[in-house]
């Protein structure tokens, strides 16, 4: 909800229809994790909020661009929505990297009962 653009500020619609669109598909990502948390979802919200990280930040850097016009629409202040954009983005990969270790096949040999020696009688 941080990139939700609250204000159009004098932006041309399509720059403000993008940065809606960006929020929408966000928030559309996080209610489709809720309801089945997929691989390749899960893939999604990693790469999503990361690109739109890296948008905020190129944004910063080259204020002339459209990038930075659509992105300084956002409601929260660009550093705080690019901290909860890399946060977001982190907590995925974790989630990401937990549920393909765990569909992981073991590599680990099943044990098997260890022979027990015979006494022989003295």
């Amino acid at each position: 909800m941080a990139y939700f653009p609250l204000h159009q500020d004098g932006a041309s619609p399509r720059a403000y229809g993008v940065a809606l669109g960006l929020s929408a598909l966000c928030l559309l990502l996080a209610l489709l994790l809720t309801v089945r948390p997929a691989v390749p979802l899960i893939a999604a919200a990693v790469v999503v909020p990361a690109a739109l990280a890296a948008a905020t930040l190129y944004g910063s850097a080259t204020p002339s661009s459209r990038v930075s016009r659509t992105v300084d629409l956002t409601l929260a202040p660009s550093w705080i929505a690019v901290a909860v954009a890399v946060a977001a983005s982190l907590v995925a990969l974790t989630a990401l990297c937990v549920r393909v270790a765990s569909q992981a096949p073991a590599g680990r040999r099943t044990a098997r009962p260890v022979p027990r020696a015979s006494r022989v009688a003295d």
